[in-house]
């Protein structure tokens, strides 16, 4: 029934592979992820390190095979205990062999329970946790408030969610619906995505004065991934909440912009003064990460032995190049179909952006588009230019 399968520095058994994963699996488990899991290892350790950390506690109430807290315990120092669940009963009884496979009986407690239940039973200070990761099929907004009550900060929320087509706005009702914001269908979607997560995050912690603030965010592959700092106290959850707001695409121009607080200050476009704009929000308008936090990380996957330990450096390299830039990108393809040009090398136009004294970078969201300080309008401009050299 169950094969064996190796990742990182354990070997598990997981069901036979399905070309899609679904809800179906008798235990769910997505191959695809193993980057995911590999990157929360190195976040993990990154983390405990740079914060000084000991006797560290960990949740993951949502395990399935269980391999993520397995590694967890197997892979990362300083961890004391892993508590580990999983509503269906199939599952708990896998990760518990997994367990065993690996050793780690005495760091991981496994429970057969409702993730939200299982959360709400650690509530007091000395039970809550330094650790909770929390990786759904689909959304994990249904337990935000849990998991953020069983933190005790400075903690670490790490967060995944794979409802991508309703957080790049394809399902525009159900994400309005689902995190009290409203999407936008566009060239930056997934970099949007982020952002409106994010925000329902600060929004859901700021009541219980948590504040909450990006170490590391991205978008790849079926998912976004977020791993937030939770800090505790009026100072640091006001810090976090300042950095909700709003983001207005003008469709007449192109141009973005952010306007800060949960009420708009402008409605029309800072460029060409259009009134006709889209209002896209509330979400997180601040930095998506910490630049130094993401540089330990690249320092410390010499220390691991990662299966996609190759594509982790590329990505945190990118992700450390665009992570002080300013919002959204430019997607370069889009741009030239346009216009009715061929694209130009990327290389080209990053140099001559920055020999204007813009930003510019690669970015991860997509291998077509560039972070830049620059409008769309000097964008079309430079393609225009550089076609005519040709």
């Amino acid at each position: 029934m169950y094969e064996e399968h190796q990742e990182g520095a354990i070997t598990f058994l997981r069901p036979p592979l399905q070309d899609i994963p679904t809800t179906s699996m008798t235990v769910f488990f997505n191959p695809q992820s193993e980057l995911n899991r590999d990157i929360a290892v190195v976040a993990l350790q990154t983390f405990i390190t740079e914060y000084e950390l000991t006797h560290v506690r960990v949740c993951t109430p949502l395990a399935g095979t269980g391999v993520r807290p397995i590694r967890f315990a197997k892979e990362v120092e300083g961890i004391d205990k892993v508590i580990v669940g999983d509503a269906n009963p199939h599952a708990v009884e896998l990760i518990k062999k997994n367990r065993d496979m690996n050793g780690v009986g005495n760091l991981l407690e496994v429970y057969h329970m409702d993730a939200n239940e299982l959360l709400s039973q650690y509530t007091t200070f000395r039970e809550k946790f330094d650790v909770i990761d929390i990786d759904p099929f689909g959304t994990p907004r249904e337990f935000f408030d849990s998991a953020i009550r069983a933190l005790r900060p400075p903690a670490f929320l790490c967060l995944t969610a794979t409802d991508m087509p309703v957080l790049v706005g394809i399902r525009r009702k159900a994400c309005i619906k689902r995190y009290a914001a409203v999407p936008l269908k566009t060239e930056y979607a997934h970099e949007l995505a982020v952002r409106i997560l994010m925000g329902c995050a600060v929004r859901q912690a700021a009541p219980l004065n948590i504040g909450l603030s990006p170490l590391l965010s991205f978008s790849i592959d079926h998912y976004v991934r977020l791993c937030c700092l939770a800090k505790e106290g009026d100072r640091d959850t006001w810090k976090s909440v300042s950095q909700v707001g709003f983001m207005i695409h003008c469709d007449q121009c192109g141009h973005r912009s952010i306007t800060e607080g949960l009420i708009p200050q402008t409605l029309s476009c800072d460029q060409c003064k259009a009134e006709k704009v889209q209002l896209i929000g509330p979400l997180w308008i601040g930095g998506l990460g910490h630049e130094a936090f993401i540089s330990k990380m690249s320092e410390n996957l010499a220390n691991f032995s990662l299966g996609e330990k190759r594509r982790i450096s590329a990505l945190l390299g990118m992700l450390k190049e665009e992570v002080n830039g300013p919002p959204t990108y430019f997607d370069l393809h889009q741009l030239a179909d346009k216009l009715n040009i061929p694209v130009p090398p990327f290389q080209e136009v990053t140099k001559r952006l920055r020999d204007n004294g813009d930003f510019c970078v690669r970015t991860h969201f997509s291998p077509h588009a560039i972070r830049t300080s620059a409008s769309e309008q000097t964008l079309i401009q430079l393609l225009s230019s550089l076609t005519l050299e040709e």
